[in-house]
């Protein structure tokens, strides 16, 4: 998984998940394509902090690269090292 962040001035974070390419059949893309947006959906309030008045949101792209697919919790704690990563703790 590859994890780009970008601001922007919207007040609220987007999420989008891109399966490369040879990710599988379209079942697979759409499962790791729901799988990742309810996770993001359960941490959405510690992606980024932001103050309530902050005009300031964020744009999160996860390209989601071929091979075994994980469990639920696997890809959960993938996701998370990678916001921890991004936000530099």
């Amino acid at each position: 998984m590859r994890l780009s962040v970008i601001a922007n001035s919207l007040g609220y974070d987007r999420f989008i998940v891109i399966p490369a390419r040879k990710f599988g059949n379209s079942v697979e893309r759409n499962r790791i394509r729901r799988q990742m947006k309810e996770i993001f959906r359960l941490y959405d309030g510690r992606l980024m902090p932001q103050s309530e008045h902050s005009a300031i949101g964020h744009d999160f792209a996860l390209v989601v690269f071929p091979g075994k697919l994980s469990s639920h919790s696997l890809l959960e704690s993938d996701f998370l090292s990678l916001l921890d990563r991004v936000a530099g703790k």
